[in-house]
């Protein structure tokens, strides 16, 4: 356990006794002492987990930056280290950035949170006509549209070639799997949706807008809105655990560069750098006002952006072996709100092919910080999302690598166990009809077409499977237990499928598809497909 300094506990107390009872002065005089304690703690966790390549870490402390930095290399095996210009996709961490420009055109009178999109767009449709007609622009933004987990997802993963068109017209083919404003059910291509709504009013792309809007007035130089725009020289290269036996497990990889993410930009393309997101952190702690005096958003949006919406989670709240565990957590506009010791704390996170990020925002203290990662290690994020904002606080009273090592060492063992079952049939039993009769084109109405396919002849006969709209989703379809198939895709750093076949008049006539792996993102939503043949 680290060490409590008398710094920190009189930070600490602060914090007990209300800041605000002190005034930013009180504040001041610890300025910089929270961006030295984070740069000792980034340290130390790099130190407790080796297999980590890299991070980016920015702090804002009462207003002013204190800390930009790197630590570890750009890509294993190299001495290419990561500096405080070296550029990480922030995935879902852009969401803030959306709703942030929905709010400016709110103030401006091009759109009200509480007017039905269509109002603004005509065509937009979901499947259930109800929901259309009732969808908000708050709505697009909070997580309670009834779409389950991800829905959608596989069009916008994994390098899919679905336009940002394509995308919003999906939307009146996916199913309502929940009660529409009835619970939380975290989603991204309402966000794609609310991109496409920012085009519709203002005429100009996303891409545009949020480069003029936020990007350049804050002084952003090296962010940009698409992997496809990073600066080669200055990106981070991902990395992930491939297996065996599954994606999440085994040794540290390093994968290829995903420049796809163009039409989900909206929901998660932005990739930045630890000194210009700790500018963007800046701006949302001074509620809209940049640190140079730029006006962006009003405080009033600020505490609209801020404003809890949707209750995503509930407990009894903190304990001994969890001391952060909040009462409640909801989503906001872009952000999820709860209690983080006694505070208030705003905060995301974004996940990538081999990057996945953090933002803590504290706002009572004007101080937050963002963590950006080059690897799949939810152990080192768990570390820094749990510890960062401590010492924001002024406190490391909590073993949080400890235990983030103790969770993922529980986690790994269950999922070894869980994957041996997933890839152990429960029958043996093998395909009641020849492979032949499995052929054809199957579609679903949102995502498209899927091709399996007859290859080689004789004893070498077998399938192959092509998820046509994705070209990453292409391999063998292999017999696993009875009409269940196992893909084998070329690409080993996807996640495989069971394609389950309905049977009808001695050929197959419908799928049903689902993920291979416990532990595959909630973004291959296989789940979500309903295949039936259409030749």
């Amino acid at each position: 356990m680290l060490t409590t300094t008398r710094r920190a506990a009189l930070v600490s107390t602060l914090a007990a006794t209300g800041l605000a009872a002190f005034g930013d002065r009180a504040l001041a005089r610890e300025t910089g002492a929270v961006g030295a304690a984070v740069d000792k703690y980034a340290q130390e966790v790099m130190a407790a987990f080796p297999d980590e390549p890299g991070l980016g870490i920015a702090v804002v402390e009462n207003g002013q930056v204190t800390l930009t930095k790197g630590y570890g290399v750009k890509r294993l095996g190299t001495q290419d280290r990561v500096d405080e210009t070296t550029a990480f996709g922030i995935a879902s961490n852009t969401k803030a950035m959306t709703a942030a420009l929905i709010a400016m055109l709110v103030e401006e009178g091009k759109l009200e949170w509480d007017a039905p999109v269509t109002r603004y767009m005509p065509a937009f449709q979901m499947s259930d006509p109800v929901v259309t007609k009732l969808m908000t622009v708050r709505d697009l933004l909070v997580h309670r549209s009834g779409l389950t987990l991800g829905a959608g997802d596989l069009m916008i993963w994994p390098a899919p070639t679905h336009t940002r068109a394509e995308i919003v017209a999906g939307l009146k083919y996916l199913p309502i799997g929940g009660q529409f404003r009835g619970g939380y059910a975290y989603d991204n291509v309402l966000y794609v949706a609310a991109g496409v709504l920012i085009e519709t009013v203002t005429g100009q792309s996303w891409e545009e807008v949020i480069k003029a809007r936020i990007f350049e007035p804050l002084g952003m130089k090296d962010t940009v809105s698409s992997p496809a725009l990073v600066d080669r020289t200055r990106r981070a290269q991902p990395h992930a655990r491939l297996g065996p036996p599954v994606r999440g497990l085994g040794p540290q990889t390093v994968l290829p560069f995903d420049d796809s993410f163009d039409a989900a930009g909206p929901a998660g393309g932005v990739n930045s750098t630890p000194r210009d997101i700790a500018k963007w952190m800046q701006v949302q702690l001074g509620l809209g006002l940049s640190a140079d005096g730029k006006r962006l958003w009003s405080e009033a949006s600020s505490k609209e952006l801020w404003k809890p919406q949707t209750i995503t989670a509930s407990s009894e709240g903190p304990s001994p072996d969890s001391p952060t565990r909040p009462t409640i957590q909801a989503y906001a506009l872009g952000w999820f709100v709860q209690d983080h010791r006694g505070e208030r704390i705003l905060w995301h996170t974004g996940g990538l092919a081999g990057f996945i990020s953090y933002t803590g925002l504290l706002p009572g203290r004007k101080s937050g910080i963002m963590v950006m990662t080059n690897a799949e290690e939810s152990a080192v994020l768990r570390a820094l999302r749990y510890g960062g904002p401590d010492r924001l606080q002024g406190r490391s009273d909590f073993d949080w690598i400890g235990y983030s090592k103790r969770l993922q060492a529980d986690a790994d063992a269950q999922t070894i166990k869980d994957a041996a079952k997933a890839v152990t049939p429960s029958s043996g039993a093998k395909p009641s009809l020849p492979l032949a009769a499995y052929a054809g084109v199957y579609r679903d109405p949102w995502y498209g077409t899927v091709t399996v396919a007859v290859t080689g002849k004789g004893k070498k006969q077998g399938l192959s499977v092509s998820f046509d709209k994705t070209p990453l989703l292409r391999g063998k379809l292999e017999p696993f237990d009875g009409e269940i198939f196992k893909t084998v895709f070329d690409d080993r750093t996807q996640e495989d499928a069971f394609l389950t076949f309905e049977l009808k008049d001695g050929k197959a006539v419908s799928a049903l598809v689902k993920a291979v792996s416990p532990l595959a993102d909630f973004s291959y939503d296989y789940q979500d497909l309903r295949l039936t043949r259409i030749s």
